[in-house]
């Protein structure tokens, strides 16, 4: 059977019974800022089990996309990935146990005919329903059901919490863990039983005073896991055998640059497919690697594989493999299809920057090398994985590669005080204690102001009224204040009632509800709640908002048309004074495109073009060619909003009628945000106007003083550049034919390994300048090109490598680095040429000691 039809056998299954089968929502949690990624099936589900909104049925079934990288270490045994999938269903307040323990048997058994006899459930040992159901219902016997304390699940401290009861699939003995006769509830760590599926029983509310009430709507909770259930099914013990995984882990197996048979490097293989479809599917969601957040954790995998790929002499890395995975996932997830060039693109630029920062790393752990040849300290190697990226599985070959170990207690200590500050909030799936939000209705579409109800003030804790002067979030029935969203800024304007008047400062939407918060400042009176107001926005604000977003769609059209469909939006910001748009692009646009860009969305702008909204499915509007943002979380029916069937897209934010009310648009700038995204910011309607005023007057300003035409301008002024350009080169021949200003008499020339060794110390008044040109001619003149040349002035060194010593290894920007450390400073550079700031001058005597035993050693080693 193969892992696309146990996918839609799982849903249709549940389909049939009742369930309404969801669409798996985005790996990035758009209502839960808590979490980095969808990290379970029940992550988008937790508004409707909380009961802030209205789920489309009490029972519901999904296969949803999920990220974790928590085990990422245990990453290619048969159990472990990143990215999976998630099999699941759910009943809110209908049925329970025996329902969930009936379903998942008959599935099991009937549906993908596993052998009952194989099949181990496990229960909590109070949980004397659940084993009655397993027991007499089902026909298990008894002394196959486990009972595991671990069988708890409970949201936090306080909340929804309840038994669990798991599948065990027996593999057959012997286990590894070296018995015949193990069953779950030994524990035993071994690899006979394999758990695949588990059902959550939430049926108690923990209290503070440890008092567990029943919830007035137990829900099931059941995580079906998806690679579990196909390598059970397909009979792989491996999990990268089966018809999903195993294309993946040939393609590279077919670009190692050996014949992979031993174990380790096998399993080398299963971390590439892994880390590939994790970083894939991450790609396809947005993320592009960084230094925090989402992107560290992208490029933290990318450079894990990196680690891989060395090992198994990969060629032409990651990125290569994309289309065996688009091949194999695309199918089922279209964005892959979309975005497979993005994904290979931005494997390759990472996968060549690690290459890059490979060498800074490399250039580090040598410096350390050569203050204790022969360990690595932990926290040395922790700071090379954290600070340079450096996996610690290559760190401990490079070492050993020049004969040094690496503390690895010091590094995991290291590394576990990190993962407790870090995971402390993700290692369970928790509920927000906030009360239910009442909803609001939005009108703003049609409408700017009207009559509502002040439904509750406050969000954590509700306030009974604000008095003058007295801020706070406040909470409507109906109004027509847009909500920040999309990029686009909330609304602002006022609220007025018999006796008082309130500025809102600011509208947002709450997570997790259909509410949204007007922040609200009483200028007069006071509010309460329960208050009818009159609620008006801002118009003239709005207005200019809607001008900024509707320009945004011509300019995402336009850059469409110029640099081609490839190109994918990665947010925007929408306000009334300008707009920003961020896309996915490698490089920079040039000047020619630009005013092309520009040309097109003001040709659009004059040619005065209809807005049309409609709602539609989203499948219809993906059809109809409609632009999406990359794993946004829309609804079944979303907004669709259309200039002239030249600009369509998915949109929930405000527009102007027509085009033509834009006036005109100006691209002020386009830059880069990070690699591989570029921004353009632009103005349009009254922010056009105003720029074209201030740069006409600076224009003018700049040709009276120039003493020439404003169309001159950019002419006069190159002509000064190159008379400045002119200037500068003849003052550093004069400088360089001069002799040199910096007396060079009282330099040490010393033997250091057999090659000359000249340093100077340089006190009072000299400048970063004249330390290199002492440095300059200490190698020319003392050494004659042939040695090392070190001079150490009161805030800067300069290292200089020439001759032998640069032909056995000696590297001056590695010396500079530990040089500068060592008085407090900083530094690097080049083979030939480093510089590096000294932080205590009276510890450059020490430096100068250490620089003499490291040329030693290097000169030694060359020998």
């Amino acid at each position: 059977m193969l892992s696309s039809e146990i996918r839609e056998r799982f849903l249709r299954f549940f389909e049939a019974r009742g369930h309404y089968r969801l669409a798996s929502f985005p790996l990035i949690p758009h209502d839960d800022p808590s979490l980095l990624f969808t990290v379970a099936g029940m992550v988008p589900l937790k508004p409707w089990i909380t009961g802030q909104r209205t789920p489309p049925s009490p029972d519901l079934a999904s296969c949803q996309k999920c990220f974790r990288a928590d085990d990422i270490a245990s990453v290619g045994d048969p159990t472990h990935h990143t990215f999976f999938e998630m099999l699941g269903n759910w009943s809110i307040g209908h049925y329970f146990k025996e329902g969930a323990i009936d379903y998942a048997w008959e599935f099991s058994t009937d549906v993908l005919g596993l052998d009952p006899a194989r099949l181990w459930p496990s229960i909590y040992p109070d949980d004397v329903e659940s084993e009655r159901l397993w027991v007499e219902k089902i026909g298990v016997p008894r002394e196959r059901v486990s009972r595991l304390t671990e069988n708890w699940w409970a949201a936090g401290p306080t909340g929804p919490c309840g038994y669990d009861s798991e599948i065990y699939f027996d593999w057959g003995g012997p286990c590894s863990c070296g018995r015949t006769d193990c069953t779950p509830q030994d524990e035993c760590g071994g690899d006979r039983f394999e758990e695949y599926w588990n059902l959550v029983f939430m049926e108690f509310d923990q209290q503070p005073d440890g008092s567990r009430p029943l919830l007035p709507n137990p829900t099931v909770d059941t995580g079906l896991g998806f690679d579990r259930i196909v390598a059970i099914v397909q009979g792989d013990r491996t999990g990268y055998a089966t018809d999903h995984f195993a294309p993946i882990v040939d393609g590279f197996r077919s670009r190692a640059g050996a014949e992979v048979t031993d174990p380790s490097l096998q399993r080398s293989l299963y971390v590439l497919a892994d880390h590939l479809r994790g970083a894939g599917f991450l790609i396809a969601a947005g993320v592009l690697p960084a230094n925090e957040g989402r992107g560290y954790v992208l490029r933290r995998l990318i450079r894990r594989a990196a680690v891989d790929a060395r090992r198994v002499a990969l060629k032409r890395g990651l990125a290569a493999g994309t289309a065996d995975l688009v091949g194999v996932m695309g199918p089922v997830y279209p964005e892959l299809v979309e975005f497979r060039g993005l994904i290979e693109e931005t494997l390759g630029v990472e996968e060549e920057a690690f290459a890059r920062t490979l060498d800074a790393g490399t250039e580090r752990l040598a410096a350390l090398l050569s203050r204790n040849p022969a360990r690595i300290d932990g926290a040395d190697a922790f700071r090379l994985y954290d600070t340079f990226g450096l996996p610690i599985e290559l760190t401990v070959e490079m070492a050993a590669e020049r004969g040094a170990t690496v503390d690895l207690d010091g590094f995991e200590s290291a590394m576990r005080e990190q993962r407790e500050r870090g995971q402390a909030s993700a290692r369970r799936v928790g509920f927000a204690g906030a009360d239910t939000l009442p909803p609001t209705r939005f009108i703003g579409y049609d409408a700017l102001e009207t009559d509502a109800t002040v439904l509750r003030i406050g969000l954590d804790r509700e306030i009974q009224s604000l008095g003058a002067g007295e801020s706070g979030p406040v909470l409507l029935d109906v109004s027509p204040f847009y909500a920040e969203a999309g990029g686009q800024v909330g609304d602002t304007g006022s609220l007025t009632w018999s006796g008082g008047r309130g500025i809102v400062r600011d509208t947002q939407p709450v997570a997790g509800s259909d509410a949204r918060a007007h922040d609200v400042l009483v200028d007069t009176g006071e509010l309460r709640s329960g208050q009818h107001v009159r609620a008006e926005v801002d118009a003239d604000r709005r207005a200019r908002i809607a001008r900024h977003h509707s320009a945004t769609h011509l300019l995402n059209r336009a850059l469409r048309e110029v640099l081609g469909d490839g190109v994918v939006q990665r947010g925007s910001f929408v306000g009334p004074d300008h707009t920003t748009f961020d896309f996915a692009f490698p490089r920079a646009l040039t000047p020619a495109e630009l005013v092309d860009i520009e040309h097109r969305v003001n040709n659009g702008i004059r040619r005065n073009l209809e807005r049309t909204v409609a709602l539609m499915p989203l499948a219809d509007a993906r059809a109809s060619g409609a632009i999406a943002l990359i794993d946004e979380a829309y609804s079944p029916d979303v907004r669709v909003v259309d200039f002239g069937g030249w600009s369509r897209e998915l949109c929930g934010g405000t527009h102007v009628t027509r085009s033509g009310d834009l006036g005109a648009a100006i691209i002020v700038s386009e830059s880069s945000i990070g690699q591989g995204i570029r921004r353009i910011e632009m103005v349009s309607g009254e922010s056009a106007e105003e720029r074209w005023r201030r740069t006409g007057a600076a224009l003018q300003t700049t040709a009276r003083a120039l003493k020439t035409r404003p169309e001159e301008v950019p002419e006069r002024v190159a002509a000064l550049q190159e008379q400045i350009r002119k200037l500068g080169r003849e003052v550093t021949q004069a400088r360089q034919a001069g002799p040199s200003a910096v007396a060079t008499d009282g330099a040490v020339v010393e033997d250091a390994g057999g090659v000359p060794f000249a340093h100077l110390l340089l006190d009072g008044d000299v400048d970063a300048e004249g330390v290199s040109q002492a440095g300059d001619h200490l190698l020319a003149d003392r050494l004659h090109g042939d040695g090392v040349a070190a001079v150490l002035g009161p805030a800067t060194l300069v290292i200089k490598v020439g001759g032998r010593a640069l032909e056995a290894g000696v590297h001056a920007g590695t010396l500079v680095t530990s040089a500068a450390e060592i008085t407090g400073g900083k530094g690097g550079g080049r083979p030939d040429l480093g510089r590096g700031k000294v932080g205590d001058p009276a510890k450059r005597e020490a430096a100068v000691s250490m620089l003499r035993s490291a040329i030693t050693e290097t000169m030694g080693h060359a020998a």
